[in-house]
C-alpha cells in the first residue's frame, strides 16, 4: 500500500488530534502516503443508526464515494468509524435498493458508490498491509522494562464477520504490536469490554463506572499505561480516572497506538502530540532506550 485516504471523523479533530497527527506520521515514516478525505461528512455512528437504517447508511456510503472518485481505500482510525463503515459497506453491497437509492442521491454531487473500496481501520493497516515485520525493522529505540495493556473496543473488533479486523474475543494486533516495540503486553480482567463510551449520552455515572473498573483491572494486572486504537475509548478512559477524588501520582496514562509506535521508530514527539496527551505519558517514555 501506497497511499490511503484519511476519514477523520467528527470527534477525531476536536478532542484528540494528537492521535490523528501521530497516525499520519507514523504511517508516513513506514512508507504509506496519507491523504485527508475533504468535505466528508459524519458516518452516523449510533444517533442515526438508531432512528434510520438507511439514513444511515447514506452517510457512510458517501464517504466511501468519495474515497471511490480517487481511487483510495479509506483510513478510519475511530472505532465507532470504522465500524459504522465496514458495517454499511456490508449492507450496501448485499441490499441493490438501498445502493440504488443512495447513488439517486449521489448524483446531485456526482459521486457514485459501486462497492470497490475497502474500508481499513488502522490495526488492519499495521498488521496487514505494512506487516509486522517491516514494523520490526524500523524499530530503533525499544521500549525496555514497560508493562502494557491493550484496549481494543467494541466497534474496531465487533461484528467480527463483517469487520474482519481481529478475533473479537482474543484480539492480538496491539498486543503484538506492544511486543514489536520491546515492551510487554499484559493481560487483565475484562480486556473485551466496552469501555463505557457509548453510555455518556445516556448515564455518566454508570459510563464512568464502567472506565473506572477498566483501569482498576489494568492496574490490578501491573500496567504502567493503556493502548488504544479508538479515539472515544482513549477519551473515556483518560476522563473516567479524573472522576471523583482524584490522586494525580495514580494516573495511568493512556496513550494511542501510533504515539507508542512513533518514539519507538525514531519520530520526535512533538509530530507525535504527546504533550497533548491530557495524563502525561512520560513514565512510558522513560523507558525508551537508544
Amino acid at each position: 500500500m501506497d497511499e490511503i485516504m484519511l476519514y477523520r471523523g467528527c470527534t477525531t479533530p476536536v478532542r484528540l488530534p494528537n492521535y490523528e497527527a501521530a497516525t499520519i506520521a507514523v504511517l508516513e515514516k513506514l512508507g504509506v502516503k496519507v491523504r485527508i478525505m475533504e468535505d466528508a461528512n459524519c458516518c452516523g455512528a449510533q444517533y442515526v443508526e438508531s432512528l434510520s437504517r438507511n439514513a444511515y447508511a447514506a452517510m457512510s456510503g458517501r464517504i466511501l464515494a468519495l474515497a471511490e472518485k480517487e481511487g483510495l481505500d479509506v483510513l478510519a482510525i475511530c472505532g465507532a468509524c470504522s465500524g459504522s463503515l465496514k458495517v454499511n459497506k456490508h449492507y450496501l453491497d448485499n441490499n441493490d435498493e438501498a445502493k440504488d437509492e443512495l447513488n439517486e442521491l449521489l448524483a446531485d454531487e456526482d459521486l457514485e458508490y459501486s462497492g470497490t473500496t475497502r474500508v481499513r481501520h488502522l490495526l488492519q493497516v499495521f498488521n496487514e498491509d505494512i506487516g509486522f515485520e517491516k514494523i520490526g525493522a524500523a524499530v530503533i529505540r525499544p521500549y525496555n522494562g514497560l508493562k502494557l495493556a491493550a484496549h481494543y473496543g467494541c466497534h474496531v473488533t465487533r461484528p467480527g464477520d463483517i469487520v474482519q479486523v481481529d478475533d473479537p474475543e482474543e484480539p492480538t494486533i496491539i498486543d503484538d504490536l506492544i511486543s514489536i516495540v520491546g515492551a510487554t503486553p499484559v493481560d487483565y480482567t475484562g480486556k473485551t469490554r466496552c469501555c463505557g463510551g457509548p453510555m455518556l449520552a445516556m448515564d455518566e455515572g454508570i459510563a464512568t463506572a464502567i472506565g473506572q473498573d477498566k483501569i482498576t483491572n489494568i492496574k490490578k494486572a501491573g500496567a504502567q499505561g493503556v493502548v488504544t486504537a479508538c479515539v472515544f475509548c482513549n477519551v473515556q478512559l483518560t476522563q473516567a480516572q479524573f472522576s471523583g477524588e482524584i490522586d494525580r501520582s495514580q494516573l495511568l496514562p493512556t496513550i494511542t497506538l501510533p504515539q507508542l509506535l512513533g518514539p519507538a521508530i525514531g519520530i520526535e514527539d512533538d509530530a507525535l502530540g504527546l504533550a497533548l496527551n491530557r495524563i502525561s505519558p512520560e513514565t512510558i517514555m522513560n523507558t525508551l532506550g537508544g
